[in-house]
């Protein structure tokens, strides 16, 4: 038997063979002048029944249909079950919705409840849902209660400029992958941004808060975009594999800090550590002058134990360097006898 064989819309109604009991009672208790009368419980109990079958949804999620799920597809009425359909209206990605599900004899008794629970459900999706109980074999459900218990809604992305650098648009970076419930694993944050300021900004700091689909906080990421020339724009891709990508649905990015090239004028743009003959090593690299005039720097080099306690230090000026351009710099240092350099702060 299909899936579909078995389910059947609604009948509101659920079997009358308990009201038609009762009736029949009180006809003979009319005709034998009142003799044989249950007892005012039984008579209560005798007319019990199902409540009508109702699933409710809100102003975020749109129950489309709903239906009892049978145990014969020839025998009406007589379920196991209760299956339906609903549409996300948020507006943005449901990251956690609760549903729980009363189901009940022909008497209105309560037979079992269940919870079911739907994560990273999509603005705009529908979902059909199937919730059935074992205990069905042993008695029929004729009706069922199925409410929202619990929603969160997934925070809205958001990124956020300052007067300087203004941000044109933001994005996630998807990769599809084959997860069940999950359509895209997030890889990384496209970010759109224009210094719109008169002056170059020589670098800008972001710091990005990473979410879960409910809302629940994971890390924080440090972005540095460098040597931003005035009136122009520029799109960059900001990494997110340093945390689980498959647990990241939203993110606020907020520019924490822009300096501009006349208060920075020379920057560091690369370096690497060369080891050399008898304990010694070079850092090397390179400086850019971000500004338009030509500008001097002085690079320092700090060298550290596993402690972070300083073992030494290396210094070099560079003169006379033209705007827009780079100059490489080099630096030895030979390690004291007995101690080990375990990190290096340039600045």
């Amino acid at each position: 038997m299909s899936e579909k064989e078995d389910v059947k819309e609604v009948n509101p109604t659920p079997p009358r063979q308990n009201e038609e009991d009762l009736d029949t009672l009180l006809k003979n208790f009319d005709q034998t002048s009142g003799e044989g009368l249950p007892s005012a419980e039984k008579l209560f109990e005798m007319a019990r029944k199902a409540p009508d079958p109702v699933v409710s949804g809100n102003e975020k999620v749109e129950i489309l249909s709903h239906s009892l799920i049978l145990k014969k597809a020839s025998v009406d009425g007589i379920g196991k079950g209760v299956s339906f359909t609903f549409k996300n209206n948020a507006g943005a990605s449901i990251g956690k919705l609760v549903f729980e599900a009363i189901l009940f004899d022909v008497k209105g008794n309560v037979i079992d409840t269940i919870e079911r629970t739907i994560n990273d459900f999509e603005a705009e999706k529908t979902y059909s849902l199937r919730i059935m109980t074992a205990k069905a074999d042993k008695v029929d459900i004729v009706s069922y209660d199925v409410h929202i218990k619990e929603m969160v809604v997934t925070p809205v992305p958001q990124a956020e400029g300052d007067q300087r650098l203004v941000i044109l648009r933001h994005s996630f970076q998807d990769t599809g992958a084959p997860d069940v419930g999950i359509t895209t694993i997030k890889r990384g944050i496209e970010l759109a941004v224009r210094n719109v300021c008169g002056e170059s900004i020589a670098s800008a700091i972001f710091a990005i808060d990473l979410f879960d689909a409910a809302g629940n906080y994971i890390s924080t990421l440090k972005h540095i975009e460098t040597d931003i020339q005035r009136n122009t724009s520029r799109a960059f891709f900001i990494q997110t594999t340093s945390v689980k990508d498959d647990v990241i649905r939203s993110y606020n990015i907020k520019l924490i800090k822009t300096v501009t090239a006349e208060l920075e004028k020379v920057q560091l743009r690369r370096n690497e550590v060369k080891r050399l003959p008898e304990g010694r090593e070079e850092v090397s690299g390179l400086v850019k002058n971000v500004s338009s005039v030509k500008s001097d720097a002085v690079v320092v080099v700090t060298y550290l134990d596993a402690n972070e306690e300083p073992i030494g230090v290396r210094t070099l000026e560079l003169r006379d360097i033209a705007p827009g351009t780079v100059q490489i710099f080099a630096l030895d240092f030979t390690c004291p006898e007995g101690l080990t350099v375990k990190k290096r702060d340039i600045d």
